[in-house]
């Protein structure tokens, strides 16, 4: 079968929809499908390590993670089955066009709901108004991450079927972290926090500035640290915010991390924390990556986001934008070494039983071969 895969990020840029895309595309390719990943070429000097399955599109127009790519409607013409990625405000009319056109059977992930103020938040709405429901109506098939987040953004439809994103289980396992620790100056016995997200304008709602200013009121009689991995525009100004909250030295800001490093930041933490504010965090990866990891996890109360954490078994699940709630949930596991231990062993049992890739892999194969009968 040849599958193409139309994202509008992709790795190197940072995203959980392009994570999402190349996890597929890898175990497609494992499989022996051929697999085509169409993604907007943002910048002249991008790469990734995908090369021998990746085609970078220059966009006509582009703004943010939206790219004007009509190229898409002739490239995608020889394909079996055409997997979007969506919101993709650009590119989702031109797959949608090429799947009319060319009688291809069309799946959509839905990510996430976008959101926005003022004037973007008008344009937002008047997209799903106008142009959604038609692209909507020409697929097969709505593949959502949870229908716990489906409901609540009113997404409605007898095409939806929940597939959750997995977790790679055998890359994502508990361990010491000692050398990461050591790297960043961190004591042994230290308790350390992990973030792990964009810190650009695009991911403004992960929360960063609302998981600072709650670290900035924990007790100081445990030496905690807090470890942020991801970067973008937005990071100088929380790292002014750290300085100014006077937990600069606690703070560890350490940029984008490689493939093969990810797994040993967390292994070298104690918990995980998504303080994400609104339902643009549709579901959360990094939950799953840390959980694997043999961590426990406090999250918001989103709509998908808290279906990760079984609370008061593998995590607390807090009230989102609440500083106060959130350095309360930080506090219970700073000084709890037992109820720690004991959710990060459920976590990791939770995720071994629900999130592996294979089960959820195998579904995907199962989705891709009935719209090819049903075409």
């Amino acid at each position: 079968m040849k599958i193409a895969q139309v994202t509008p990020v992709y790795p190197p840029r940072i995203g959980g929809i392009g994570n999402v895309a190349q996890e597929y595309a890898q175990a497609l390719v494992h499989d022996h499908f051929d697999v085509t990943v169409f993604t907007p070429q943002y910048k002249a000097d991008e790469a990734g390590s995908d090369n021998q399955i990746l085609n970078r599109i220059t966009p006509l127009y582009q703004w943010g993670n939206a790219a004007f790519i009509p190229q898409l409607i002739w490239k995608l013409r020889k394909f079996d089955l055409i997997h979007l990625h969506y919101p993709f405000y650009g590119g989702a009319e031109s797959v949608a066009l090429a799947a009319l056109i060319w009688r291809k059977p069309l799946i959509i992930t839905y990510h996430m709901k976008t959101v926005a103020t003022g004037w973007q938040e008008w344009i937002f709405r008047i997209y799903r108004l106008l142009a959604e429901p038609i692209i909507f109506a020409l697929a097969k098939m709505i593949c959502v991450s949870s229908l716990d987040y489906a409901d609540s953004v009113n997404l409605t439809s007898k095409k939806l079927i929940e597939l959750p994103f997995s977790v790679d289980v055998d890359r994502f396992v508990p361990g010491d972290g000692q050398d990461i620790r050591q790297e960043l100056g961190i004591d042994h016995q230290a308790k350390v926090i992990i973030f792990v997200g964009g810190l650009d304008d695009a991911h403004y709602f992960k929360g960063v500035d609302v998981l600072i200013e709650s670290c900035s009121g924990l007790i100081t009689d445990v030496d905690w640290h807090l470890i942020i991995i991801g970067d973008g525009n937005k990071k100088k100004a929380y790292q002014e915010l750290a300085a100014k909250k006077n937990i600069k030295d606690r703070t560890h800001f350490v940029g984008r991390v490689g493939h093969d490093d990810l797994p040993k930041y967390y292994q070298a933490s104690d918990f995980h924390i998504l303080p994400a504010i609104n339902c643009c965090e549709a579901f959360g990866l990094v939950t799953l990556e840390a959980a694997s990891s043999g961590l426990p996890s406090i999250v918001s109360n989103l709509p998908g986001v808290r279906t990760l954490v079984s609370l008061g078994e593998t995590g607390f699940i807090i009230k989102p934008a609440n500083a106060k709630d959130l350095s309360g949930a930080i506090t219970k596991l700073l000084v709890d070494d037992n109820l720690r231990f004991k959710f990060g062993r459920s976590a990791r049992l939770r995720v071994e039983n629900q999130f592996a890739k294979t089960a959820i892999y195998k579904k995907l194969k199962e989705i891709y071969q009935s719209v090819r009968i049903i075409r």
